[in-house]
């Protein structure tokens, strides 16, 4: 901001502002743009240099006046090399990186080597926070580049894991506790860490090399577990050492699972029995459970459920089961859009029951999510009103 002088100048005010908070301001920009602003004032020229945050992208140099896309990688390697080589040996809070590697190279780890580079300086710079984006898919990240004791938050889109990955990352990262991981190829038989307390695995992931091998996911420190798309294998994945967890947010698909059986389901849900909140939605495949198995554990310290349309098939059989099972239960959310079909089929849980009572003596609100004109929310309606569920108990949300 400029404010006219008592001599009729114009003053910068801004630029009177002391360094810290000046970087500080240039760590919220993207890291070309804070190296523009050199430009403005020689009060401006090297404060670029003591940013704690790198943010860069591909995208900032796609409108360049250039006729391919290979011209484009060239300016944005260029600027990135010459970024880290000038900068000043600060500690880094952020590294963010979005990258496009060439769709047409023969060697995508040969041409992965750069990203990896740039990964590792930001590391030796003890950079608490790591996000790595390949918008073309294609991006192998080496294992041994993660070696960090400042690593806190690691986010990967859109890239490879091979065998050995998660192994050297428990290793060579102590302190990691945040681990998101979106559209990327996994070739580990198993996930495992013994420090994270976040794991988020979303959309396609877990491509073991051996096909038919039931992957694991290990964690004996994880407070919030989210999987939203499902790993690409033929079972459900087996969850060891979840004593610790809190939360959890299950998306399960059919497109990424071929198989699934009662034993699958029940381990799997069996390592989830402690969590307080639990959002699960099922649509695998149709399993029709035998009468009196034991498929589903008692949740003593549930509080928050939230399930979808599948458990309301088969005359509300999955719901039933999961409140006979859940004694402290105080919300219930039922999201009733479109369940999943398979070959025609809905993919559900369903089964007989002898005793179909339930007792949710601290429940307090049941919410329903769905659209108008729902042909579910009668049929859901009447179910608790049946169960004993007062009308002041419970609220609908129409959705688009």
């Amino acid at each position: 901001m400029a404010e006219a002088s008592g001599d009729g100048s114009m003053e910068d005010r801004i630029s009177a502002l002391p360094d810290e908070l000046l970087i500080h301001v240039l760590s919220h920009l993207r890291s070309r743009e804070a190296v523009h602003t050199c430009v403005l004032a020689r009060r401006w020229r090297d404060l670029w240099q003591w940013v704690p945050c790198i943010d860069v992208s591909f995208k900032e140099f796609a409108d360049m006046p250039y006729e391919d896309d290979d011209e484009d990688d060239f300016e944005f390697k260029r600027f990135v090399n010459r970024l880290l080589m000038l900068r000043r040996p600060v500690d880094l809070e952020a590294f963010w990186l979005e990258y496009r590697l060439p769709t047409d190279t023969e060697y995508p780890e040969d041409d992965s080597a750069d990203a990896n580079l740039w990964i590792a300086h930001a590391l030796q710079y003890k950079a608490q926070a790591v996000k790595v984006v390949d918008y073309n898919y294609r991006l192998h990240l080496a294992p041994a580049v993660f070696t960090s004791a400042y690593l806190k938050r690691l986010h990967i889109c859109f890239a490879f894991l091979f065998q050995g990955f998660f192994k050297h990352l428990d290793m060579g990262c102590p302190v990691l506790e945040d681990l998101f991981i979106s559209n990327t190829s996994i070739k580990d038989r198993d996930i495992f860490s013994n420090t994270l307390k976040y794991l988020t695995l979303t959309d396609d992931f877990l491509h073991p090399l051996e096909h038919d091998h039931q992957p694991s996911i290990s964690a004996p420190k994880l407070i919030s577990l989210s999987i939203d798309g499902s790993p690409s294998g033929p079972r459900l994945p087996i969850l060891k050492n979840m004593a610790s967890l809190e939360t959890a947010s299950v998306v399960l698909v059919w497109k990424l699972i071929s198989n699934c059986n009662a034993d699958d389901i029940k381990q799997f849900l069996g390592e989830l029995s402690h969590v307080r909140s639990l959002d699960l939605c099922y649509g695998v495949e149709k399993v029709e459970m035998e009468k009196n198995y034991r498929w589903c554990p008692t949740f003593p310290n549930l509080t928050d459920l939230t399930l979808h349309s599948w458990c309301v098939y088969g005359n509300f059989y999955a719901l039933t089961v999961f409140l006979q099972n859940s004694p402290n239960l105080k919300k219930l959310t039922l999201d009733l859009y479109q369940p999943w079909y398979e070959n025609g089929v809905i993919c559900a849980i369903t089964g007989e029951l002898e005793d179909r009572s339930f007792t949710c003596e601290q429940l307090e609100i049941v919410e329903i999510i769905c659209s108008e004109g729902n042909e579910l929310l009668p049929w859901v309606n009447q179910f608790l009103l049946d169960s004993g569920i007062r009308p002041d108990q419970m609220r609908v949300s129409y959705e688009d």
